[in-house]
């Protein structure tokens, strides 16, 4: 996958992924909006309501094409958003963040129609 949205997202959300078990955002590039907009929301949200327990993130990585968001703290509104996000990855192309289609063999994958032919480790 790629490290290099890790040092981007760290730069604009570091109470979140301070995390010294966070060494990689296991994802490509293409969800790099989804992921922006849910810290985001995460983000003005715990402002909003400082009594909630800090939110730290410990995984951000694809898995059977979607997305997953581990994290600890929170509330009830942060499990929906997260969910929601989750939910969204099945249907954004990983690559470019194009609208996308769940698919693929051997691996699952969200793929754009200008993408969908491109094999898993082509697009590392």
């Amino acid at each position: 996958m790629t490290d290099d949205l890790l040092p981007l997202l760290r730069g604009r959300y570091p109470e979140f992924l301070e995390n010294a078990q966070l060494i990689e955002i296991a994802c490509l590039p293409g969800w790099l909006g989804l992921l922006d907009k849910l810290c985001t929301a995460l983000e003005l949200h715990m402002q909003a309501h400082p009594e909630i327990t800090p939110l730290k993130v410990v995984r951000i990585k694809e898995k059977w094409g979607g997305l997953r968001f581990s994290y600890n703290g929170g509330d009830d509104f942060c499990r929906q958003t997260v969910d929601a996000a989750q939910v969204a990855s099945l249907t954004i192309c990983e690559i470019c963040g194009a609208p996308g289609v769940l698919g693929g063999i051997r691996y699952f994958t969200v793929r754009c129609p200008s993408h969908v032919d491109l094999a898993t480790d082509d697009a590392r």
